[in-house]
C-alpha cells in the first residue's frame, strides 16, 4: 500500500511540473495559432526558421495573402507585381528602331516588331536626301504610322495616326509625326510613306536614318471633352 501510495504521490507531483512546463512555455511562447479561427496578439507575431527554408509558406485557392491596410511594407521584395517582373518594368520603356536606305525608288512600307499589349506614344522621323521636286513638279510626300488589328484570322485597317504631309520644291523632304497609341493583343504596326513622284530615288545619311519610336506610357488617364468645355476622365489606361 505505500508503495503505491508513493506512486501516486509521484504521478501527482509530474503532472504538477508538467502542467507548469507548459504554462511557462505558453507564457514565453504565445498562445496557440488555431488554424479557420480569428487570432489575436498584444505583440508582434515573429516566425523564423533557422535552416536555409522560407519561414513560412502560404498555399490558397485565391490570394495567398491578404492585408488590412495600404500602408507601406518596408523591405518587401516580390517577384513579381501586378503580374510583371521587376525587369519587364524595367526593360523596353522606350524602344528605337532606326532604318539606314541607300538608292530606294518611291514610297515604301516599314513594319514595325510586334510590341506588348500597352499604351504608348508613337514618333517617327523621315528624311529623304534626294526626293526633292522642283517648283514644276513638286513632291507631295505623305507619311503615316498605320495601325493593325486581327479578327479571327482577318487583318484589317484599325487606326491610320500621325499622318503628316510635305510638299518639297528644292530641299530633301523631311517628316515627322507623333500619336498616342493604345496597342492589345494581335495587333501590328508599320510606317508608311508615299510621293507623288514614285520614281525618285532618295537616301538618307548617316547621321538621319528613318526613326521609329515608341515611349511605354502605361497608367494614362485620358480626359475629353468638345473644344471649349471642361475635360473629364474618359478611360484610365494601366
Amino acid at each position: 500500500m505505500q508503495k503505491i501510495k508513493s506512486g501516486l504521490v509521484a504521478l501527482t507531483v509530474g503532472i504538477v511540473l508538467l502542467t507548469a512546463l507548459d504554462w511557462a512555455a505558453s507564457a514565453a511562447t504565445g498562445r496557440a495559432f488555431i488554424l479557420g479561427a480569428w487570432n489575436q496578439a498584444d505583440h508582434t507575431t515573429t516566425l523564423k526558421n533557422t535552416g536555409s527554408g522560407a519561414a513560412l509558406t502560404l498555399k490558397s485557392k485565391g490570394a495567398a495573402l491578404k492585408v488590412s491596410n495600404g500602408k507601406r511594407i518596408a523591405k518587401l521584395n516580390a517577384d513579381k507585381l501586378d503580374g510583371l517582373t521587376g525587369a519587364e518594368y524595367k526593360k523596353n520603356r522606350n524602344t528605337i528602331y532606326a532604318w539606314s536606305v541607300a538608292q530606294h525608288t518611291g514610297g515604301f512600307t516599314q513594319a514595325i516588331p510586334a510590341q506588348q499589349p500597352g499604351s504608348y506614344l508613337i514618333t517617327f522621323n523621315v528624311q529623304m536626301t534626294g526626293a526633292a521636286g522642283d517648283p514644276g513638279n513638286p513632291n507631295v510626300i505623305n507619311c503615316r504610322i498605320i495601325q493593325s488589328g486581327l479578327s479571327g484570322t482577318v487583318v484589317f485597317t484599325k487606326a491610320v495616326l500621325a499622318d503628316t504631309q510635305v510638299t518639297s520644291v528644292g530641299t530633301p523632304p523631311a517628316l515627322n509625326g507623333t500619336s498616342p497609341l493604345t496597342i492589345v493583343a494581335g495587333d501590328s504596326l508599320a510606317l508608311d510613306c508615299t510621293m507623288t513622284r514614285n520614281n525618285q530615288q532618295w537616301s538618307t545619311t548617316q547621321y538621319q536614318p528613318v526613326l521609329v519610336n515608341l515611349l511605354r506610357t502605361d497608367g494614362t488617364d485620358l480626359y475629353v471633352a468638345p473644344l471649349g468645355r471642361q475635360a473629364t476622365l474618359s478611360k484610365s489606361v494601366s
